[in-house]
């Protein structure tokens, strides 16, 4: 064995009869190519395996040292840990990702001349989310709105906005506003709030016959004859009549200029008139003062009607088939024929005539007729209005009273169109 030591010593010496000690040392430390784990602070792990590498916690790496034949290498492609910040990254090794930051719950967004801590106004925090810092939570003073706060930050809520503000509203169904009579309505700021009731609008309606689309879809008195009405007023101008005359002149005045007339005409006949030399009897007690007229014109003719003298004589029944008969009125073709008498006595003839006739006259020619007389007369005029009592009215000395029956009458005239 001492033998075989003496024979080897000799080769390892004239093998490195040129190198330095240091030399001998690191060819006994490693073999070339070899590869051992290292740390960013120079520590070595000789018992880590090398492929695959180890991993550390977030940004941190190890690195490797190879050895040469003049030794181990430095350790290259080591990172250590570095103070964290937004970036996410898990810069400093904990396993935890931007968990603090130098910008962490700094107050920011801060705007000149604004009170912070006064209305909504309240400053942010610098925030971080996703790698990327941002100023989270800022409000800022804004225009004043209706919402009961104070948006501009100048201790005053809602100030130059409360009931004088209004927001457009239209509360009926899709497609309607606008359209026919339906309009639309407001809301004013009340306590902070848009939410109180739509003023002002006008909602689709049932459709009535007044030349108005109600319903609000785009037709007018659908539903009914839009033929037109030519009306004559039978009107008895003997002195004991004159203050429902009057009652009556003012009561009818704002139904010219209703809608619901848009469609008429009118015509008038004076009862109870004395003649004037020329006209003899019958004829002299009642005379056609207008023929038809629009509604607008109307109101005129009646004012100077009052000025017709009178006489004692009113033939109601004669004056009803004088007017159906024999004046001459340009009656439409197709227009609902509609007469109207008014008078304080009860249905008198001087030419024989009766009630039953004329309303048999009435039904032939297709006309409608109303009287206005007193209670204890109704019974006579009732076969003149083809027995129906609801065509027969008292006549009133309260123009509201005159007008709303009028206004029935007209009603009922559209419905029966």
């Amino acid at each position: 064995m001492k033998r075989f030591v003496l024979l080897f010593f000799p080769l390892i010496l004239t093998a490195c009869s040129a190198c330095t000690d240091e030399d001998k040392l690191v060819r006994l430390e490693c073999v070339p190519g070899e590869k051992m784990v290292c740390d960013q602070e120079g520590k070595d792990y000789p018992n880590a395996i090398v492929d695959p590498m180890p991993t550390r916690a977030g940004q941190c790496s190890y690195g490797l040292r190879t050895c040469t034949h003049q030794g181990w290498s430095e350790c290259t492609g080591a990172q250590g840990p570095s103070e964290e910040i937004c970036d996410g990254i898990d810069n400093d090794c904990d396993a935890v990702i931007d968990e603090t930051y130098p910008e962490a719950h700094q107050l920011c967004g801060f705007v000149e001349g604004a009170e912070y801590g006064v209305g909504i106004c309240t400053p942010g925090v610098m925030t971080c989310d996703n790698g990327i810092v941002y100023c989270s939570g800022h409000v800022g003073p804004s225009d004043e709105i209706c919402d009961g706060l104070d948006n501009n930050c100048n201790g005053t809520t809602d100030e130059g906005i409360a009931n004088s503000t209004a927001i457009v509203c239209y509360e009926g169904p899709e497609g309607t506003m606008a359209v026919g009579e339906c309009r639309a309505g407001v809301r004013y700021c009340t306590d902070g709030s848009f939410n109180v009731p739509c003023d002002g609008q006008t909602l689709p309606s049932v459709e009535v016959c007044d030349n108005l689309d109600n319903d609000c879809d785009g037709e007018t008195d659908e539903g009914f004859d839009n033929r037109g009405v030519d009306l004559v007023f039978v009107l008895d101008i003997s002195g004991s009549f004159d203050e429902e005359i009057e009652s009556m002149i003012q009561g009818i005045a704002p139904l010219l200029d209703d809608p619901i007339t848009s469609t008429f005409r009118f015509g008038l006949v004076a009862v109870g008139t004395a003649g004037n030399g020329e006209i003899r009897p019958p004829h002299q007690y009642a005379r056609m003062v207008s023929n038809f007229v629009p509604a607008d014109e109307f109101l005129d003719i009646l004012e100077a009607a009052r000025m017709i003298q009178s006489a004692g004589q009113e033939p109601t029944i004669d004056t009803m088939f004088w007017t159906m008969q024999l004046y001459p009125f340009s009656w439409r073709s197709g227009a609902q024929r509609v007469i109207i008498t008014m008078t304080d006595e009860q249905a008198q003839t001087v030419i024989g005539k009766s009630c039953a006739e004329i309303s048999t006259i009435a039904q032939d020619e297709n006309f409608e007729l109303f009287v206005f007389a007193l209670q204890p007369h109704h019974s006579t005029f009732l076969m003149c209005v083809h027995g129906e009592q609801r065509r027969l009215y008292t006549p009133a000395v309260n123009s509201e009273t005159v007008f709303l029956q009028i206004r029935q009458i007209f009603d009922d005239l559209c419905v029966s169109r």
